[in-house]
C-alpha cells in the first residue's frame, strides 16, 4: 500500500440530493489507502439542497467538499476543471453521483497504467447498468453499453485508432490531463472532446476490465434529453476538431484520421438514418 500513488475521485453533483447517502457508500467501498485518496465531491454554490444534503452526512478525512463559484457555464466540464487546481494527487478519476465502482478499481488500473506502454494518459474502465431489466428501454441501454465497452472500444484500442471517452470512469495521469487541456467547459459531451484530444497529442488511451455500474433511463422522456445532449456535444466534438482538417491530418496520421471519421461521423450519421 505504501506504494501506491495518491489518487484524487473527482464527483461532479448538482440537484443530487437524494443519492448522496448512496454515493458515500459506494465511495467507502472502494479499496485504496484513504491516506493516498482525496475524495472530492464538487457541488455548485447555488445547489444548496446537495450541500446541506451531503452536511448532513458523516464523512471521513478524506472526502471534502470543493464549492464551485457561481459562473457560465454552469457545466459538469467547467465544475471537473475547478477541482482539478484543487488537488495534487498523481491520478485523477472521475465518477458520477450514481455510479457504483468495482472496490478494487482504483487498484487495478494502477496496474494497468504500470503495465501499458510509456505515454498512457487514461485508462477507461467499462460500464454498465444494474437496472437491465426494468423495462425495455433499460435493456436496450444495456445491449449498446455491453457492445460499446466489451466489444467496440477494445477493438479501436487494438487497432490504435482515436477513443471517444465514457462520461465516467475515466482514470487519468494528472500530470498528462492538465497538459492535454483539461475539459473544455462549453463542450458538453467533454469526454468525447477530451480522448481525440489526447489522440492529437498522441497519447495512449487504455482500457481496464473493471466495471463501473450506473442507472440507466427508465423513461422515454430521460432517455431523449441524454441522448439529445450526447448527440450535440458529438457534432460539436466534430466540428471543433474539423475546423482545420489538414492539421487534424498531420497530427492524428491518415489510419486515425480515417478512423476519427468513421466514429465521430458515423455516430452522428446513425442517428440520421434511424427514422429512416
Amino acid at each position: 500500500d505504501t506504494a501506491l500513488p495518491t489518487y484524487a475521485v473527482l464527483v461532479p453533483l448538482y440537484r443530487e440530493a437524494e443519492v448522496v447517502r448512496s454515493l458515500l457508500d459506494a465511495l467507502a467501498a472502494l479499496d485504496y489507502p484513504h491516506d493516498r485518496l482525496d475524495i472530492v465531491l464538487i457541488v455548485e454554490q447555488s445547489d444548496t439542497l446537495t450541500r446541506t444534503a451531503i452536511a448532513r452526512c458523516r464523512t471521513p478525512a478524506h472526502v471534502r467538499v470543493a464549492v464551485v463559484p457561481d459562473g457560465l457555464p454552469r457545466t459538469k466540464p467547467r465544475a471537473l476543471q475547478y477541482a482539478l487546481g484543487l488537488t495534487n494527487a498523481s491520478y485523477v478519476v472521475v465518477y458520477d453521483a450514481e455510479d457504483q465502482p468495482e472496490p478494487n478499481q482504483l487498484r487495478r488500473v494502477v496496474a494497468r497504467f504500470t503495465d501499458t506502454a510509456q505515454g498512457t494518459a487514461c485508462v477507461q474502465a467499462r460500464l454498465n447498468v444494474d437496472n437491465w431489466d426494468e423495462n425495455w428501454l433499460t435493456r436496450q441501454f444495456a445491449i449498446e453499453y455491453t457492445a460499446l465497452f466489451d466489444a467496440i472500444l477494445p477493438a479501436l484500442e487494438r487497432l490504435g485508432l482515436p477513443l471517444p471517452l465514457g462520461g465516467t470512469s475515466n482514470h487519468f495521469c494528472a500530470e498528462a490531463l492538465r497538459a492535454s487541456g483539461g475539459w473544455d467547459p462549453f463542450n458538453v459531451t467533454e469526454d468525447a472532446d477530451l480522448g481525440i484530444r489526447l489522440a492529437r497529442q498522441r497519447r495512449r488511451v487504455g482500457l481496464s476490465a473493471s466495471t463501473t455500474w450506473e442507472e440507466a433511463p427508465s423513461t422515454l422522456a430521460c432517455w431523449l434529453g441524454q441522448r439529445t445532449r450526447w448527440l450535440k456535444g458529438w457534432m460539436q466534438t466534430y466540428v471543433v476538431h474539423m475546423r482545420r482538417p489538414a492539421r487534424l491530418w498531420r497530427e492524428l496520421g491518415a489510419r486515425r484520421f480515417i478512423g476519427f471519421q468513421v466514429l465521430m461521423g458515423g455516430l452522428i450519421l446513425s442517428a440520421l438514418v434511424h427514422p429512416w
